[in-house]
């Protein structure tokens, strides 16, 4: 396998066919997951008043009516809906991006076209998206549960604690560090093969629309026969997202800096004004409620870019290294 020339075929790829850069940029939002935090704080002021029970204050939720609780619940479901919906969301978008940007390479291999957005989204949009699920499903599933097994049954020796020995207690402890380490080691190996290995399953599902365990024992047949390429590859890959991400490191520092200077001026103006006619807290959240939303997109959307770039980039280089692996399967 000539993996350089795969490499500076990916390239080409990734800076002439532009379309696949919406997909890339999906999948640079979506494949890490999407997660959220709220956080929230209640403060009372030095209020006085008659109202509550003794040692009660007007923060105390005690004191809080039935309409108010009523309303705080409802916004929790609310939010909790809008959170779900959200994952779901991401989860779509992220098959569809990854099964167009599939095909929509594969396409190009074969006939020079290039696909438009509007039809590079109808490829996604298919079964073969929701194959694809099913199969990272299939492969993460059962081994996020052994794992969990293993750390419950290295977690086992400590049980000794509950017996009245020193000498048991240290024995206990320290054998079950050692099979905690262990298993936490054996996890990581299986995640690195692992995350290789998925490559290939998902591209023997979308480029031979095979069922997901055929595309499990396809994948595999293909990994098998040329292991040294595609460690070799992978290593190469390997390397080269480290080299991404130390580039791109300071990049995220210039653009938290850019983004706190933008984002910062009209929210200190604003909230400063704020103040002026109602209260510093007020100033102070009018502000938030300003600059934030300021900060996210300064430092979102070149990010967003620059890891769209890279996916397409990923994607493209083991597509085309799927298809070396058949051509050679075929000259054998």
């Amino acid at each position: 396998m000539n993996h350089t020339k795969i490499l500076k075929r990916a390239l080409e790829i990734t800076t002439n066919y532009r379309v696949l850069w919406v997909f890339g940029i999906i999948l640079a939002l979506t494949a890490g997951g999407v997660g959220g935090s709220s956080g929230g704080g209640s403060g009372g002021g030095s209020h006085g008043g008659n109202g509550g029970g003794p040692g009660v204050g007007p923060g105390w939720p005690g004191s809080l009516s039935q309409e108010t609780i009523t309303g705080l619940i409802i916004a929790g479901v609310v939010l909790l809906i809008v959170i779900l919906l959200l994952v779901v969301a991401s989860t779509v978008a992220r098959y569809v991006a990854e099964t167009s940007i599939i095909k929509m390479v594969d396409h190009y291999e074969d006939s020079g076209e290039q696909i438009s957005l509007r039809e590079g989204f109808r490829l996604g949009w298919s079964r073969t998206s929701g194959r694809l699920f099913l199969l990272d499903l299939l492969v993460n599933l059962p081994v996020f549960l052994g794992v969990i097994l293993l750390l419950a049954i290295a977690a086992l020796p400590l049980l000794v604690w509950f017996v009245e020995n020193d000498a048991l207690r240290v024995i206990g402890s320290l054998a079950s560090a050692g099979l905690m380490m262990t298993v936490i080691l054996l996890a990581v190996l299986v995640g690195v093969v692992l995350s290789v290995l998925v490559y290939f399953f998902r591209r023997a599902l979308v480029l031979e629309n095979l069922g997901v365990v055929d595309a499990l024992r396809r994948g595999w047949a293909l990994v098998r026969r040329r292991p040294g390429d595609v460690v070799i590859m992978a290593l190469i890959i390997y390397a080269m997202g480290l080299a991404f991400t130390i580039i791109t490191l300071p990049v995220g520092l210039l653009l938290m800096v850019a983004g706190a200077v933008i984002a910062g001026l009209p929210a200190l103006l604003v909230g400063s004004l704020v103040a002026l006619f109602a209260s510093s807290v007020t100033g102070i959240i009018v502000g938030v409620v300003v600059g934030l939303p300021l900060f996210i997109l300064v430092l979102a959307i070149p990010l967003a870019f620059i890891g769209g770039l890279w996916q397409t980039y990923l994607s493209s280089t083991w597509t085309l290294t799927y298809r070396e692996l058949v051509a050679l399967e075929n000259v054998e």
